[in-house]
């Protein structure tokens, strides 16, 4: 039974080791679209629609880079930190809000966007950097 329990207790590391390695890939992957996005912008001068695509492929960088944090503070603590789940969600909805065309949104879209945004802001006031040990 000892062996059964600590064999359950190794598959989760297993499971985020699989996705540290996969968040590392894909924050690369998401640093060179930004790089390119940037180029194009300044080859094009289309500065209005290429700032707007630049923040929008940084944003998600920071998210997948929020998110590749978090695994590595549960190795380091065993612990998943929700305060940083919290910044990873709210990244990801300001990033889909710079997409939104206000005139096209429908008004029950628009309300609940302003409050997840209002949750997600007042779970990380509320919710306390955990300590590491």
């Amino acid at each position: 039974m000892e062996y059964l329990i600590s064999f359950f207790s190794f598959v989760p590391m297993i499971l985020y080791t699989i996705v540290a390695i996969l968040l590392t890939v894909i924050a690369i992957f998401s640093v060179w679209d930004a790089i390119l996005l940037i180029l194009q912008m300044i080859i094009s001068r289309d500065f209005a629609n290429g700032l707007v695509s630049v923040i929008y492929a940084l944003l998600l960088t920071i998210t997948i880079i929020v998110l590749f944090e978090t695994v590595t503070v549960y190795f380091k603590t065993k612990h998943v930190e929700v305060r940083a789940l919290l910044i990873a969600g709210l990244t990801g909805v300001v990033r889909h809000v710079l997409i939104y065309n206000v005139d096209t949104v429908d008004p029950f879209t628009l309300m609940g966007t302003v409050a997840l945004l209002a949750v997600l802001i007042a779970g990380i006031v509320f919710v306390k950097p955990q300590p590491l040990p």
